[in-house]
């Protein structure tokens, strides 16, 4: 058994509490020598979106979001990271964190505790909260 997790993911969004889970996850990493994993997820749902999305509506935003997780992996490497492995997913943000944790087998997981999208959260439920409870890994709620 491994006392340190060899893979450590990091949910990003842009926001203070993403910036402090970027930081908590880089020296992690440089302490244990795992692998570090961020992962951006565009929030798509039928609050978000009532309308169903074209092929371009959907493409900009995928674009939007790859830059926007481009910008996080700098901090991130700016910060001290060597080798970042970046994911960009499409969907509901608890979910999509949840089921990349689980198929690239996450030892810890680390989310801030309040994103970008406010309004969302009040709709969908806290994103942190729904992680904890369902996570297949420890999670770590940076404040």
């Amino acid at each position: 058994m491994k006392m340190y997790p060899t893979k450590i993911m990091v949910a990003v969004d842009g926001s203070t509490a993403s910036d402090r889970a970027i930081t908590q996850a880089v020296e992690l990493t440089a302490a244990t020598g795992s692998e570090l994993h961020m992962l951006l997820v565009c929030l798509i749902s039928p609050w978000t979106h009532p309308d169903t999305l074209s092929v371009t509506q959907y493409e900009k935003l995928e674009q939007q979001s790859q830059k926007r997780l481009d910008q996080e992996v700098e901090k991130a490497k700016a910060g001290g990271a060597h080798a970042v492995v970046a994911h960009l997913r499409m969907g509901r943000v608890d979910t999509e964190i949840l089921r990349l944790a689980e198929e690239i087998e996450v030892g810890l997981l680390i989310v801030g505790n309040r994103g970008r999208e406010s309004l969302a959260r009040v709709l969908l439920g806290n994103d942190s909260e729904s992680i904890v409870r369902h996570a297949p890994c420890s999670v770590l709620v940076v404040r």
